[in-house]
């Protein structure tokens, strides 16, 4: 991180200080603790592209745990970023459309799963969606939202650009059609092990009868 830092151009290093020095004396000097000096540097470092917003990466970078950076984009994004509703719009938007689009599925019954990484992100597609009088279930895992169908074709309506949203129809039809053909070879295969299990035992019966008629 140090070499980053010092490879940046000046008018970049420029940037990074002031962006620093106008959050630090705004709250005054001398007043913010260790804990909020460190989100502030994050965030900093994190407007600047120095960090990435990802725990497992950003936490090589600092050298610090993948809990504490956790924490750090939480807290980050909840204190700095701006919060309006506009402002809030904008964010779900664009990072929703990306997450999905890179996104994973897995389709439990009617519901759909994929991973969030990012605390803020989640926090925030909850309350749109609690907006909309819908509800996400977390409690299987933190990182895992588990959506209804329809919530699910209601969030992507709402927050999902049209070519975005035909990227993520495209993931689930082919997670459907894995199933189905999962699905029909797990059929077929009950049915040739029960066929064969049948004729092994009518072999056997046979066996046994003519035993019997000897």
């Amino acid at each position: 991180m140090k070499d980053a830092i010092g490879a940046l151009p000046p008018d970049k290093a420029k940037e990074l200080l002031s962006d620093f020095m106008t959050i630090y004396f705004d709250k005054g000097f001398g007043l913010m603790n260790k804990t909020e000096i460190e989100t502030l540097i994050y965030f900093v470092l994190r407007k600047n592209e120095l960090l990435e917003g990802k725990c497992f990466n950003d936490s090589l970078k600092l050298k610090i745990p993948e809990a504490k950076v956790r924490k750090l984009i939480y807290e980050s994004q909840v204190k700095y970023e701006s919060r309006d509703e506009n402002a809030l719009n904008v964010f779900l938007r664009k990072s929703i459309g990306e997450c999905l689009t890179h996104a994973s599925f897995i389709k439990n019954n009617t519901e759909i799963r994929f991973a969030i990484e990012d605390k803020y992100l989640r926090v925030a597609l909850n309350a749109k969606l609690r907006e909309n009088h819908y509800f996400a279930d977390t409690s299987f895992n933190k990182d895992i939202i588990s959506l209804d169908e329809g919530a699910f074709q209601e969030m992507i309506t709402i927050l999902v650009s049209n070519f975005q949203r035909e990227i993520v129809q495209e993931k689930l039809t082919a997670l459907e059609i894995e199933e189905k053909e999962n699905i029909n070879e797990y059929v077929s295969s009950f049915i040739k092990e029960s066929v064969q299990q049948v004729c092994i035992d009518g072999i056997k019966q046979i066996g046994i009868l003519l035993k019997s008629l000897v």
